[in-house]
């Protein structure tokens, strides 16, 4: 055979190589498996992709995708596991190619930024044991396709926005022990079926707040089950007693529920129990003293209920309690002594209840205590020496009870102790000097007692103060210089002692400084100037001293003070000119001094004056200055006993004022005509002879106001009885007359008899109720009387009315169209929105009745404190002398300073947004806006080192 040529050879060579290259192209091609997976990568975002180093490593050249990061196979080159928790795929859906994984044992797609709905595909991964698609922003139901995943034994679809009831069709997944189905959008009852899935152990649907329905007691058949949370959920009922079969259960987070009745006594059969938090529920009755055969329990709150009666001796038994808090309830009775065996125990709070008797000294025991809470109770007799034993103690809240005697020198033991509050007590004595040797000190806290002696100069020692309050004492001597070495002091309250001499000069230095108020002593001489230097003062109060000499003009440098008060001193001279810098002031108090020349135009730059401006009982001369125009939001305004005169047009522009007394001056020419000033009495313009009544605001008419030349308040008050006389029969001969007539129209007619004035209530009404009422039109209209206006805004007037069965509603009655026949179809429709709303924030729409539209709201509450609606309640407490602060409910004023003074922003924007004057009222964009600048970083809270806030458990 003839041998081949070279070249021939190398052909054929060259043949070889191109046919084994080309083989080896076709035969590597990517498994099924890793086509699925690769779906993924299709639909995730392109900057996911190039980000990821994960989706990185995914190469769609392999043969099978068992090299991948996050994806583990079988020997069979299978994929058995994938894993990608915290990788940013942001997919608007799950590709449901996922599906064909049919060998998937492990899905881990948590906080990924997946949204949509949960494929019902996934139902045909028969071999999942674990699928984890929590922390996603997935929606829409869960595909009852899942209650085929017979091996699914953990299921995590927590934190998403999930929707629907939850299915009972789980209750087929009987190898289950992890459900997880909280933070999520659930609604309806918790299916009893769930009973069934006895290998559960953590069974967690918290944080859901349209769940409801009550708790079904087949779950007390979940023997294996540790962790059960349902807190922050609308369920309701009561705690099944057959919860007491849970052996194993370790945390029960069953908080911030409408749960009610009794703590079943069964839990004490829980012996597992660590963690047991039933706070913030309308739980009633006693304690169960079996409960103290809990001895590995650790934590357990009760706060927030109206569980009753004495707390259980045995309860002493929890021999691992480290947290027991049963604040805010009803309970009664002592203290037991026995609590004092719990060596653990690290915080007691026990305020907020109506416990009586001494405080146990058996406490002292408790050597790990760090929070000792017993505010707000009736406990007596005095403060046991032996909590100086209290090594680790950090805060001790007192304030509010009866408790007697001295202040223990011993709590300058408690080396850790950074807030002390034993305020609204009876203790007597000095205070302990041994007190401000404590270098973690924050809060001292002592208003409000009988406390005597001298500020000791130690207190320079204790350069932790953040809060230094002695107010409504007996304290005296002269403030010590030594206090201005307290750099980090925020508030300083010295009122109602019996200090006296000068104020140092030397609190200048405390520049941190916020809030100053010694109101109330004898303290003499001029107002340093140095003060000026406390650039972030935000209240001061010198009023009820013997200040003499001239108001600093330093004190322009209050760029943020919001409240001045100075009345009741020796003050002398003019106000000065350096007042308009004060652009956050919202008070200003210099009445009761010797004050004189004319009232700056200055002040009418400080338009934040708000609350109050009182200048009275001075010696101010001259005119008002056109500048006061424009303090608009203007509440209160005293001008009083002074030498002013001139016209007073320029006070009808201020268009908040609730109350104006300008008394005793020589002003005159024509009162302006306004709602406000027709509301006005004739004591609010006494001595001012020639004021003159008007109908255009400019020139007089006939009648002077105090015509025939009345002089004197006690001749004017006869005559305003005299009238007040004739007005009374005047009008009840008209209410006979009116009553009379309209029994004749109703029995004739039988038409509704509700008229106002000028308006005509007789046309026929349409009622649309949302729920059932035990009142009708008839009631309704016979309260739109102007007695009871208590609002008016742009769309219409609100009114209080008193039902028949004492029921107190608000009726919004619209003002009427310009256009008679506009279309109300848009109306209907909105208001039946409205009625079908249901939100803890939003008042509840009761109805709507048709004519000229009236609204029923049920958002009247209950009158605050001296007969007062409650706007006009807070009005009257921001323009009085108390703190602000006072406004707040006493359960939050002891959060950390920076969440009050939020709060107390917060209740400044909605002050403006219940401005008389409508016009006034801001925008719901500058609400929103104004909101947004309040908040706070949570790491600024802990500036002011506060005393220990409520810890609720991430528990649900």
């Amino acid at each position: 055979m003839e041998k081949p040529s070279h070249h021939s050879l190398l052909f054929c060579s060259f043949l070889v190589i191109m046919i084994t290259s080309t083989k080896t192209f076709f035969v590597v091609s990517l498994s099924s498996d890793g086509e699925a997976l690769l779906s993924l990568i299709s639909a995730a975002d392109q900057s996911a992709k190039a980000s990821s180093s994960i989706l990185s490593s995914w190469n769609p050249s392999s043969q099978t995708p068992c090299s991948w990061q996050g994806i583990t196979c079988s020997p069979q080159n299978r994929v058995i596991s994938l894993s990608l928790p915290n990788t940013f795929l942001n997919l608007s859906s799950l590709p449901s190619q996922l599906s064909s994984l049919s060998s998937l044992q492990l899905a881990n797609l948590s906080s990924t930024n997946i949204s949509g709905a949960i494929p019902p595909s996934f139902g045909l991964l028969t071999h999942l044991r674990l699928l984890d698609l929590s922390s996603n922003s997935l929606s829409g139901s869960i595909p009852q396709e899942l209650g085929q995943l017979s091996s699914l034994q953990f299921l995590y679809l927590n934190s998403n926005k999930l929707s629907g009831g939850i299915p009972p069709y789980l209750a087929n997944l009987t190898f289950l022990q992890v459900l997880c189905l909280q933070d999520n959008l659930f609604n309806g009852s918790i299916p009893s079926q769930l009973g069934s899935l006895v290998s559960l152990q953590e069974f967690r649907v918290g944080g859901n707040p349209f769940l409801t329905g009550e708790i079904p007691a087949q779950l007390g058949l979940l023997t294996n089950l540790t962790t059960f949370g349902v807190a922050a959920t609308g369920l309701s009922g009561v705690i099944p007693p057959t919860f007491g079969n849970l052996i194993n259960l370790q945390t029960l987070a069953l908080y911030d529920t409408e749960v009610s009745g009794a703590i079943p006594p069964e839990l004490g059969l829980c012996s597992e129990l660590r963690n047991l938090y039933l706070h913030l529920n309308k739980l009633t009755g006693s304690i169960p003293p079996q409960l103290g055969k809990l001895q590995k329990l650790t934590s357990l709150l009760l706060w927030g209920n109206a569980l009753s009666g004495a707390i259980p001796a045995d309860l002493s038994n929890c021999s691992s309690l480290v947290l027991l808090d049963a604040s805010a309830n009803d309970l009664s009775g002592e203290m037991p002594a026995d609590l004092g065996k719990l060596v653990f125990l690290e915080q007691l709070h026990l305020s907020d209840n109506s416990l009586t008797g001494i405080i146990p000294w058996q406490l002292s025991n408790c050597t790990s205590l760090t929070a000792l809470q017993l505010d707000k109770n009736q406990l007596s007799g005095t403060i046991p020496w032996q909590v100086g034993n209290l090594k680790y103690l950090q805060s001790l809240f007192l304030w509010g009870n009866l408790v007697s005697g001295t202040i223990p020198a011993s709590f300058g033991n408690c080396t850790e102790l950074y807030a002390l509050d034993l305020s609204r007590n009876k203790l007597t004595g000095s205070i302990p000097e041994e007190i401000f040797s404590l270098k973690k000190l924050s809060k001292l806290l002592l208003l409000g007692n009988s406390l005597s002696g001298g500020l000791p100069r130690t207190v320079a020692n204790c350069e932790s103060l953040v809060r230094l309050r002695l107010g409504e004492n007996q304290l005296s001597g002269q403030i010590p210089k030594e206090i201005g070495q307290l750099q980090n002091l925020v508030f300083l309250d010295l009122y109602m002692n019996h200090f006296s001499g000068h104020l140092p000069l030397e609190i200048a230095n405390i520049t941190v400084l916020e809030l100053l108020d010694v109101h109330n002593n004898y303290i003499t001489g001029e107002i340093p100037s140095l003060l000026g230097e406390l650039v972030n003062l935000e209240q001061l109060d010198l009023s009820r001293n013997n200040f003499a000499g001239k108001i600093p003009w330093s004190f322009g440098n209050f760029s943020y003070l919001n409240k001045l008060i100075l009345n009741n001193n020796l003050l002398t001279g003019a106000i000065p000119r350096s007042i308009r810098n004060l652009q956050k002031l919202t008070l200003l108090d210099l009445s009761s001094n010797s004050l004189s020349g004319p009232i700056p135009l200055e002040i009418g730059y400080v338009t934040s004056l708000t609350i109050s401006l009182d200048l009275s009982l001075n010696g101010f001369t001259g005119e008002l200055p056109e500048t006061m125009s424009s303090l608009t939001q203007l509440q209160s305004l005293d001008l009083s006993n002074n030498f002013l005169y001139g016209k007073i047009k320029v006070l009808g522009s201020l268009t908040s004022l609730t109350s104006l007394n300008i008394s005793y001056n020589n002003f005159s020419g024509a009162i302006p005509v306004s709602p406000f000033f027709r509301t006005l009495s004739s004591n609010s313009y006494l001595q001012n002879p020639r004021l003159c009544e008007s109908t255009d605001g400019t020139s007089c008419s006939s009648r002077m106001v105090q015509r025939n030349g009345l002089k004197s308040a006690k001749t004017v008050a006869l005559v305003s009885v005299i009238l007040a006389s004739v007005t009374i029969i005047v009008i009840a001969s008209l209410v006979v007359v009116v009553r009379n007539q309209r029994y004749a129209m109703e029995k004739s007619s039988g038409a509704l008899a509700a008229s106002s004035g000028a308006e005509d209530f007789s046309y026929p009404w349409t009622f649309i109720p949302f729920q059932k009422l035990s009142f009708t039109v008839d009631n309704i209209l016979d309260c739109l009387k102007e007695e009871n206006v208590i609002g008016k805004g742009f769309s219409g007037i609100v009114y209080k009315a008193e039902m028949p069965n004492g029921q107190l509603i608000a009726v919004k009655k619209l003002w009427k169209t310009k256009q008679d026949g506009d279309p109300v179809d848009s109306f209907a429709a909105e208001i039946q929105i409205l009625g079908h709303i249901r939100h803890r924030n939003i008042v509840k729409l009761l109805g709507y009745c048709s004519n000229r539209s009236v609204k029923l709201l049920l958002a009247v509450e209950p009158q605050v404190g001296d007969g007062l609606h409650i706007v006009e309640w807070v009005k009257k407490k921001m323009g009085s002398f108390e703190p602000t602060v006072s406004i707040l409910d006493a359960k939050l004023q002891g959060l950390p300073d920076q969440m009050v003074q939020e709060m107390l922003q917060t209740l400044g924007i909605a002050m403006f947004c219940v401005n008389s004057s409508p016009a006034e009222r801001p925008t719901m964009k500058e609400v929103v806006t104004l909101l947004m600048e309040v908040k706070s970083p949570p790491e600024e809270w802990g500036k002011t080192s506060q005393p220990l806030i409520k810890q609720s458990s991430n528990q649900r």
